[in-house]
């Protein structure tokens, strides 16, 4: 899974630096694409599998990428899980916008499994940001004993092939429970962090470069979403079966069905409505006494434990089909949904697969389509040359034959020990990309690897050399960084002495 980053810093320059180009809803639903950008290294092809998005399909084609069957295309963008069989039938050069086997957190069932396994090897301490949870029907005798446990607590059942919020439904007892379902039910999180006696919840968008090593960003940028009316606890009277849908679900499909739901007109009033900005959250947060920075290193920690958490099935995947050894490189976005209760505590409540890339208001199209222009420049999408791609594998198949003729062997000596010779030793080669991926990330921010992220190092199902390695170059290059502020105080400070001396001295031999 991209196990070997190239050593290539040429190719990363050559990324094209995607940029939005429609503002408006009139400009995005307009035909025509905008003059694009000519590509003198060759012709660009995407395809799309499954739905398709408009916002990217416009940034896409407003950056000279035509449609293509997805066996030719450089890009293949797919709304589902990519099999192996398509991933091993795609050009070397293509980039895909899923990694395999990632559904073992974008699954509800998969996740509840995955974060089991985990607090039973790190203890449960390590991931408690996920409420209690039970995948029925198989875990139908324990959810029963939960609940029994727990008679005043509310669940909620999430189907497990759902989504946009079809099928949930609040439960006060176990005779509630569905029967013959697969679906998820989870401890009710009760107590969320209101605004203005209104429940919301965060929609946050990550993006995954690689697996193995760990290169994973946050976009600083996301959405708040409003439920549509006023929360009360579903315990306090009545019945769980009976409270009102548009006051414990923030799910967008289903508020905006509401009367009182009120949309966004102007992306730069982005704290107004039933749907924020990050932004506008995180300023409303500040005024009213939040730490919003302890805040969000919580938030951070849940999102990078979680993709933790899927390392081990993701990375083995990516072996077995061998997108490690040249075949297309793999990348993902992912949409986590996080509640944040009155204690500031963030909690999971999911992970998407394939996030929304729909733009019903001006400031769904504002954040998305610099969310998927930052993506598509970080992944360093570049022309290709078709042509010289074939031209020079024609030359290293005539290479070959004529070392065959001289007796050698067909192929030249293995790659690995001609990069070590060269001082292309993995590290090295990781820390380029790394570096050169921090040059392209835009509104991204890194998750990991990160200065300080020892502790991570120890969540990982296996000990993964490059990702400790690449912990301790950063910690390293703090440490220098620091090392280099204090010594440039200290000759600051020596050279105020100096003039105040020399200052001194002048006024006495002045008197």
């Amino acid at each position: 899974v991209n196990a070997m980053p190239s050593d290539e810093p040429a190719a990363a320059v050559r990324g094209i630096v995607f940029r939005p180009q429609r503002y408006t809803l009139e400009a995005l639903h307009q035909d025509e694409p905008r003059p694009p950008q000519r590509h003198e290294d060759g012709r660009l092809t995407y395809a799309f599998r499954g739905g398709e998005s408009l916002v990217l399909r416009r940034l896409l084609e407003d950056h000279g990428y035509l449609p293509s069957p997805t066996a030719d295309a450089d890009l293949v963008w797919s709304s589902g899980h990519v099999g192996p069989e398509t991933l091993l039938s795609l050009p070397r050069h293509a980039k895909v916008n899923h990694f395999p086997r990632s559904g073992v957190i974008t699954r509800k069932d998969l996740l509840v499994r995955t974060i089991a396994m985990l607090r039973a090897r790190c203890g449960r301490a390590a991931y408690e940001y996920l409420p209690l949870s039970f995948v029925l029907p198989a875990d139908a005798a324990a959810c029963t004993a939960a609940m029994g446990r727990d008679g005043g607590a509310t669940w909620i059942a999430k189907p497990i092939a759902s989504s946009q919020g079809r099928g949930i439904s609040l439960l006060g007892s176990s005779a509630k429970l569905p029967v013959g379902e697969d679906c998820v039910v989870s401890r009710y999180v009760a107590r969320p962090l209101l605004i203005d006696g209104y429940k919301f919840d965060l929609r946050l968008y990550v993006a995954v470069s690689s697996f193995e090593p760990l290169r994973a960003y946050v976009f600083e940028e996301g959405l708040c979403r409003f439920s549509t009316a006023r929360y009360s606890d579903p315990a306090d009277g009545g019945s769980a079966a009976d409270a009102d849908v548009f006051a414990h679900l923030t799910n967008y499909s289903i508020n905006k069905r509401s009367s009182h739901f009120v949309p966004n007109a102007d992306a730069a009033d982005d704290g107004f409505g039933s749907k924020w900005s990050l932004s506008a959250l995180k300023r409303c947060l500040a005024r009213n006494g939040v730490d919003v920075a302890a805040l969000w290193r919580r938030v951070d920690d849940l999102l990078l434990r979680t993709l933790i958490a899927a390392e081990p099935s993701v990375a083995a995947a990516g072996r077995q089909v061998g997108t490690a050894g040249g075949r297309a490189s793999c990348f993902e976005l992912l949409g986590f949904d996080v509640l944040i209760d009155e204690c500031l505590k963030p909690w999971l409540l999911e992970v998407n697969l394939s996030p929304s890339l729909g733009a019903d208001t001006p400031l769904d199209l504002k954040v998305k389509s610099c969310l998927l222009a930052d993506l598509l420049t970080l992944v360093a999408l570049a022309p290709h040359d078709r042509a010289a791609a074939r031209a020079k594998e024609r030359t290293l198949r005539a290479a070959a034959i004529e070392r065959l003729s001289r007796g050698e062997p067909t192929h030249r000596r293995h790659k690995g020990a001609s990069d070590a010779g060269r001082g292309r030793t993995p590290l090295r080669c990781a820390l380029r990309t790394l570096d050169a991926e921090a040059r392209r990330a835009g509104g991204f921010r890194r998750l990991f690897p990160l200065a300080g992220g020892g502790e991570y190092l120890l969540l990982f199902a296996q000990h993964r050399p490059l990702n400790a390695a690449l912990v301790r170059e950063l910690d390293a290059r703090c440490a220098r960084a620091a090392q280099a502020e204090d010594e440039a105080e200290e000759e600051a400070a020596d050279a105020e002495d100096a003039a105040g001396g020399a200052q001194g001295r002048g006024g006495t031999a002045g008197a």
